[in-house]
């Protein structure tokens, strides 16, 4: 009666009859024809004829049958034996190959015997080897066998446990486990992994947790301080021909964030024109990119002509490198940091000014850009051009009212250039940005997940938008209106300030505006914060604690607790007001009245 998938798995059932024998023989019938026909045991007869064909058992050797006789129906006795059984469940084969390898077999004995890889013995032992509480759990069905595999990448029974008990079920996925099981270990995709590469650094005497059911099998680093001096020496020997180009300082860091790079000041390359042979091919592989592009139209899993425009793109990025020039009087002001990029390669940030350097630079740019008397005649007095160009700014104005489309390009330039670049600042409008420094309020800015979408976005938008300020204005004019919303929502989203510091005044209107800002978003700060022992619950008293608990859970703290130190009771804490959305007052929104009201009327096009 089995008509699907009849012939999977033929290959271990072949290797077990050729290393156990025939453990339960075919069930056999007289046909019409006076010959014995298999009536129950169809994958069992294909392993046999397997192992035949391979001249692993002669192929007349006597094979165990039984006879059935003729009361009942053959499709009904075919039927009953894949019915009626049980499989083993997984956990008690995981256990059984556990116990194979303890008794002395070998991983290759074992996947020999089964028809299976030493991975796949090797991935049965691991999950054999897992807490009996943690098996038990997959038994149950409370843990899936994603999750159960998760837990494999620890081996400490302690560890599993722990985080089994602590994780609320809504959280028990396999993600959340891994991460905790490897805490303050550097996962492999990480970019210093992934510039030096895990063979370097193994070769150093680094160690690698590895992730058995990874497809990969990257892992996890375990000595930070060992990836980062290796890091370090990688930086140093690219930065030797940085060196080379008469920079007055070149740097190395690790980690080179926004928040870092806006401390600098950044003066930009000439653009010198394209030689003739230059531009001919760049205009050639234009024209070639935009043919592919018309195949790619039509077909778009064209793979060939994907990479081609890959490679155009690689091509065209060198030409226009190659004719990037930095004069000498910049690279004596300049200078250049090496640092890690979001690829793992080595990445160079050149014609960056110091703090303490631009004051200097502004200097020698001013001087640079002065306008030069005409013809050698007198300056105009200074009055008379303030006199001039106000009457030059009104009228810019007064045409600009009428021109939200050009308005709406000039708000956003002027807010980019002053988020995005450091040093230049080409804009005639009086609005600029103040970010505020979030990251240096926050205790811990890595838990932060907010702060950490933030800088994703602004990483990503960084890529997109021209290298040099003063492309700008240009790229801007030529966007979608949507585009410049786009940009403009994560500029003001980046100049969001509502903290309340001692070295800050805040008004009682700017805090009032946050909330009201939150109500309009229908924002939900539990899904961004979640109070936890070091960040929140260790930081006040035991009794603000307990106070806590009750209003989180509804239920008075058990007496037990109150016996407990602040740092206990914090954890404790921690996981009694998990499962709730309970926020601290300060982060507490009041809804909004009505979320219909919170949207604001689309303009007409």
């Amino acid at each position: 009666m089995r008509r699907t998938d009849a012939d999977t798995g033929i290959g271990e059932l072949a290797a077990s009859i050729a290393s156990h024998g025939l453990l339960n023989p075919l069930l056999v019938r007289k046909d019409k024809r006076g010959k014995f026909a298999v009536i129950a045991g169809q994958r069992r007869l294909l392993a046999l004829q397997r192992l035949a064909a391979q001249e692993r058992i002669d192929a007349n050797s006597p094979i165990e049958c039984r006879f059935a006789g003729d009361e009942v129906s053959a499709a009904e006795l075919s039927l009953a034996e894949n019915v009626v059984r049980v499989a083993m469940h997984p956990a008690d084969e995981f256990e059984a190959f556990r116990d194979l390898i303890d008794k002395g077999e070998t991983l290759a004995d074992v996947a020999t015997r089964f028809g299976v890889s030493e991975r796949t013995v090797e991935k049965r032992l691991r999950l054999g080897r897992l807490s009996p509480v943690i098996l038990d759990a997959y038994r149950k069905g409370d843990l899936g066998l994603e999750e159960a595999m998760a837990f494999t990448l620890n081996a400490d029974h302690a560890a599993q446990e722990r985080i089994y008990e602590d994780l609320p079920p809504w959280r028990c996925g396999p993600s959340a486990i891994r991460r905790l099981l490897t805490q303050g270990e550097i996962p492999a995709t990480d970019s210093r992994v992934q510039l030096v590469g895990l063979e370097a650094y193994e070769a150093a005497g680094g160690t690698v947790r590895r992730d058995l059911f990874d497809a990969e099998n990257a892992g996890y680093v375990q000595d930070a301080v060992l990836l980062d001096s290796l890091t370090i020496a990688r930086l140093h020997d690219a930065a030797k021909s940085v060196e080379s180009e008469g920079w007055a300082w070149v740097e190395c860091a690790i980690d080179l964030d926004h928040a870092a790079l806006s401390r600098f000041g950044r003066v930009h390359p000439e653009r010198l024109p394209l030689t003739n042979e230059a531009q001919a091919e760049a205009d050639a592989l234009h024209a070639e990119y935009d043919g592919l592009t018309d195949a790619l139209e039509e077909d778009e899993e064209n793979a060939a002509a994907s990479e081609r425009q890959a490679a155009i793109d690689e091509r065209l990025q060198a030409i226009n490198d190659a004719a990037l020039h930095w004069p000498a009087e910049t690279r004596a002001l300049a200078g250049a940091v090496v640092t890690v990029g979001h690829d793992g390669g080595v990445e160079i940030k050149r014609g960056l000014i110091r703090p303490e350097d631009k004051r200097a630079a502004s200097k020698a740019k001013k001087a640079q850009e002065a306008p030069a008397s005409q013809g050698g005649a007198r300056p105009l007095p200074a009055s008379l051009v303030a006199d001039l160009t106000a009457h030059k700014s009104a009228a810019i104005g007064a045409a600009l009212m009428k021109r939200p489309d050009v308005a709406l390009a000039a708000i956003v330039h002027a807010l980019a250039e002053s988020l995005f670049y450091s040093f230049e600042r080409g804009s005639c409008l009086r609005v600029r940005l103040q970010q505020p420094s979030l990251g240096s309020a926050l205790t811990d800015p890595g838990s932060c997940k907010a702060l950490a979408a933030l800088d994703a976005e602004l990483a990503r938008w960084s890529s997109r938008l021209p290298e040099r300020a003063d492309d700008l204005w240009a790229w801007c004019l030529e966007q979608k209106r949507q585009t410049l919303l786009d940009l403009l929502a994560l500029i003001a989203a980046c100049g969001v300030d509502a903290v309340i510091a001692k070295s800050q005044d805040r008004t009682q209107g700017q805090l009032a505006h946050a909330d009201a800002l939150a109500g309009a978003l229908n924002l939900d700060l539990a899904s961004w914060y979640r109070p936890t022992a070091t960040g929140y619950f260790s930081r006040i008293g035991k009794p603000a604690i307990l106070a806590i608990i009750e209003e989180a859970t509804g239920k008075k703290a058990a007496p037990a607790w109150h016996k407990l130190t602040r740092g206990e009771l914090a954890k404790r804490a921690e996981k009694a007001v998990r499962p709730t959305k309970w926020l601290p007052a300060l982060l507490r929104i009041a809804p909004a009245v009505a979320s219909d009201e919170n949207q604001l009327p689309e303009a007409a096009e």
